[in-house]
């Protein structure tokens, strides 16, 4: 029997991975952005109700996200896997990584680093603005043979990243384990071995981790928790970036990263989002 469904839309700067990480319910269908900047997501029309709408509101709000401008429409029935699956296409992250999804035919034309990564429950599908921004700044700053700190990994894609652009190392930590077992997943069908380690937890328990470059792609309440530690997280000569924040965020982190004997190099900006790239200052 047809079964019908529902589509709930919004227009917000957001991986859509990162809602559908933050939803407990577990009856939506999938999300995806399309490339008008709005976010679908999908529930079967019999589980929609008070409590999976509550659900959205709450992940929203963690996001930022004002609720008040859901849409909500009723669907016929539809193979909605094969419909996600269309909608998504490969993206480039700076001029050296693709992201495709496995559906997708590798390019033979690219002359760079593919990644596959199909949409769960983890965010970083390289769709948004902040994960562009990290990629852009590793490939101007791995040099090769760096330890890389990823902290809030999500889907460890700026890690795979990393290594993939030269660097001998990379720990990535979050703090939510679903989204450490996604990026395990990924490090597998990828083909990354002990050269990566994705761990949960929270950043507190890398206190002495010591690598080269650190990169934290979180959101701006968290970031200024994790400038006090960044002394004990990147070695003498150590760079970062600080990524996920916005332009009121701003002096709060360079004041925390000032405290912490940090030095911002370099500001980038896309959209909303803002990236601070910073060095260890001499003592």
């Amino acid at each position: 029997m047809a079964e019908d469904y529902v589509e709930v839309s919004l227009r917000a700067v957001v991986d859509a991975g990162e809602i559908l990480a933050l939803l407990d319910g577990g009856e939506e269908l999938g999300a995806w952005e399309g490339e008008d900047g709005v976010v679908h997501l999908f529930w079967p029309a019999t589980k929609w109700d008070g409590a999976a709408l509550e659900g959205l509101e709450r992940a929203l709000e963690a996001l930022g996200i004002d609720a008040g401008r859901l849409e909500v429409e009723p669907v016929p029935d539809r193979d909605w896997n094969a419909a996600w699956a269309a909608s998504l296409q490969p993206i480039r992250l700076g001029s050296r990584i693709r992201v495709r999804q496995s559906w997708h035919d590798p390019d033979p034309a690219f002359d760079g680093v593919e990644l596959v990564l199909d949409p769960k429950r983890a965010f970083g599908t390289g769709h948004h603005a902040t994960t562009q921004l990290v990629v852009e700044w590793l490939e101007e700053n791995i040099r090769g043979g760096e330890r890389v700190l990823d902290i809030g990994t999500g889907s460890g894609i700026l890690a795979m990243a990393a290594l993939r652009l030269g660097a001998r190392s990379a720990l990535g930590v979050d703090n939510d384990l679903e989204a450490i077992e996604c990026a395990r997943a990924y490090a597998a069908v990828n083909g990354f071995g002990p050269e990566l380690e994705l761990r949960a937890g929270s950043f507190e328990e890398c206190d002495g981790q010591r690598g080269d470059v650190l990169v934290a792609n979180i959101d701006g309440r968290t970031l200024p928790a994790l400038c006090p530690l960044l002394p004990r997280l990147l070695g003498e000569r150590g760079i970062g970036c600080l990524s996920g924040l916005q332009e009121q965020d701003e002096d709060e982190i360079r004041g925390g990263l000032g405290r912490a004997g940090c030095a911002v190099r370099s500001r980038r900006r896309r959209g909303e989002w803002l990236l601070l790239g910073f060095a260890r200052s001499p003592a």
